[in-house]
Parts: structure tokens; C-alpha cells; sequence
């Protein structure tokens, strides 16, 4: 199944390494945050869709398609202040 595909056929989808460089060089990188936690979180975006893209408490790298811009800035906004909860303590 073609990576494209993948993405739009399940709501969270798992990535190598090889298949998240191959997202990032077809698309535009919107927002790239360090977490200070869980690595890089990002905003992705690839012919008017926009994938957010973080790593798991494993380590594993995780994608999911989101509806909107909008959407996916709050997404990351809410993942930040999460972390930062943690990071406080």
C-alpha cells in the first residue's frame, strides 16, 4: 500500500525512519517543535493535508492526518502544554 494510502486509511499510522524522510522531502514542514520529552513533534504539510507527526513513549514514530491547519496547531499546542506539565512536574 502506498504511503499516501496508509495515511488516509487508519487514524494513527506507524512510519520507519526511511518512510518519515520520504514524507517529509514530499511535503512542507509548517511547525517543528523539541518537545524536551518525546523529541520532535511536527506539522506536515503534503498537498493540502496536514499530517502532525511525533514519536511515541516506545519510540515509535507516529503520524496521524489532521482536518485543518487550525486543527493541527492545536493539536501540537495541546501536546506541548502536556509535556510541559510533565517537565514541571
Amino acid at each position: 500500500m502506498e504511503l499516501r494510502e496508509r495515511l488516509t486509511s487508519a487514524p494513527v499510522v506507524e512510519l520507519t525512519e526511511v518512510e518519515l524522510d520520504r514524507l517529509r522531502a514530499s511535503g512542507d514542514t509548517v511547525r517543528d517543535d523539541n518537545t524536551s520529552v518525546a523529541g520532535r513533534i511536527q506539522i506536515l504539510s503534503l498537498d493540502g493535508m496536514f499530517v502532525v507527526q511525533e514519536k511515541t513513549p516506545e519510540r515509535r514514530i507516529v503520524v496521524c492526518v489532521m482536518p485543518s491547519i487550525e486543527r493541527a496547531q492545536s493539536f501540537v499546542d495541546e501536546r506541548l502544554a502536556t509535556y510541559d506539565k510533565m517537565w514541571d512536574g
